[in-house]
């Protein structure tokens, strides 16, 4: 093979290489339920040092995984977050110290402007059961990406005691994930 040939050719491969690049990210999680049917209780979850990484190709996003800790758990009313916490029929930190995704599928969506739009399919596993969710995400910039989805508590085994009395299944979260 000739020397030019091989160049071009190992210069060819370090592009391909070079694209695709995994970043940490740490996340944010914000979560509003209703109480009664009537009052919002709003709060959230951190990440806490828990790795978690996004891939990119190019400036596509086609990976994804994180967790964020289930005892970072807020609402800011200190007996209702140590109860979400400890209790065995809410998050049991204790024995499920992490809630995680990965996704499976990420599909593009459309970009306008700065804003890249993609439609993430993957598993959430939370109380050490797996189920499928779909997420709408929304890379704003080059460091950071905004997930917006719902999920029915329930289908965790999330407040199913007498709690499931005064709660909604419905809870509404929003993921923020800083790219580090």
């Amino acid at each position: 093979m000739p020397m030019k040939s091989f160049l071009v050719m190992m210069l060819a491969a370090n592009a391909l290489v070079a694209q695709t690049r995994t970043i940490p990210a740490e996340i944010k999680i914000d979560f509003t339920v209703r109480e009664f049917g009537l009052s919002k209780v709003e709060g959230g979850f951190q990440s806490d040092g828990i790795p978690a990484e996004a891939t990119f190709e190019g400036d596509m996003l086609v990976a994804f995984e994180g967790c964020v800790a289930a005892n970072s758990f807020a609402t800011g009313v200190a007996a209702r977050d140590r109860n979400v916490v400890n209790k065995e029929e809410f998050l049991d930190a204790e024995k499920y110290p992490t809630i995680c995704f990965t996704a499976d599928k990420i599909e593009f969506v459309g970009k306008i402007g700065p804003k890249t739009t993609y439609d993430m399919r993957g598993d959430l596993t939370l109380r050490g059961e797996t189920h499928p969710i779909e997420v709408r995400v929304v890379q704003t910039d080059a460091k950071s990406l905004e997930a917006s989805f719902s999920i029915d508590r329930t289908q965790w085994s999330v407040g199913t005691g007498p709690a499931a009395l005064v709660i909604s299944d419905n809870v509404d979260l929003v993921a923020k994930i800083n790219l580090n």
